[in-house]
């Protein structure tokens, strides 16, 4: 069903796969991406709606993700949608100083995977391991103060889950700077809106997974007005948003 959405609509079908937040992910991706004939390294790519937008935008783009059956859906809509240039292979991003073949990029995108890794700085210090001077990291995760969603909780052993609630700008920046990285731009990302559409998401998802999707996709239009009702409201966003320079 799902590929079939993708064959009839295209690339904006990979968008509404996921919950709300995937869309105002991509919408900050858009914003930042450098378009053209750059390498770019997806870590953490999940079903690969970025690795594949990188692509779209003329990316030589590589996804890694550890779920080969994600890698294979990933795969099969680069074919659907003739997107030669993205690639996908399976991968633990806890050892990506160990994948020697993937060679350097002049940029990555790391959205929201920091927050499942025990030790986040390792997984900085490799992902500017592979990074070109002057290459930019774009990276998203849970903001520290988030209002906590339904099902969400945290690990105390590294299985999949949640590590950490999440960062500040400022907790963020102090790991990136560590491993040679320097924030150019932060951000907030998915606001009141969005929240509450995932909110009402997971309540419905123990009925029917696609029950819940069905729901909630019409109200998806309700976040052109996010960003006023969030700061309206003073409402904290789901994630941050850092996009970081290698020194």
């Amino acid at each position: 069903m799902k590929n079939a959405l993708v064959r009839i609509f295209g690339y904006p079908a990979t968008l509404i796969h996921g919950d709300a937040a995937v869309f105002d992910r991509w919408v900050w991706l858009k914003k930042h991406i450098t378009r053209g004939p750059v390498r770019t390294l997806d870590v953490g790519c999940g079903s690969g709606a970025f690795t594949l937008y990188a692509a779209k935008a003329g990316n030589e783009a590589m996804g890694i993700s550890f779920d080969e059956p994600n890698n294979k859906k990933a795969r099969e809509r680069a074919e659907i949608l003739g997107f030669e240039k993205a690639s996908f292979i399976q991968g633990d991003v806890r050892k990506l100083d160990e994948m020697k073949n993937i060679g350097l990029f002049d940029q990555a995108i790391c959205f929201e995977t920091i927050e499942h890794i025990k030790d986040d700085g390792k997984l900085i210090r490799d992902i500017s391991s592979v990074l070109k001077s002057g290459g930019k990291l774009l990276l998203t995760t849970p903001y520290k103060f988030y209002h906590r969603l339904p099902s969400d909780h945290v690990s105390e052993i590294e299985n999949g889950d949640h590590m950490r609630w999440g960062y500040t700008h400022e907790e963020m920046e102090e790991i990136l700077k560590s491993a040679g990285l320097e924030a150019e731009s932060k951000d907030f990302v998915t606001g009141l809106i969005s929240q509450a559409l995932i909110r009402l998401e997971r309540h419905i998802v123990p009925i029917s997974h696609y029950l819940a999707w069905v729901i909630v996709l019409p109200f998806r239009v309700l976040r052109v007005f996010d960003p006023f009702v969030t700061k309206l409201m003073h409402y904290p966003h789901l994630s941050i948003g850092i996009v970081a320079r290698k020194t």
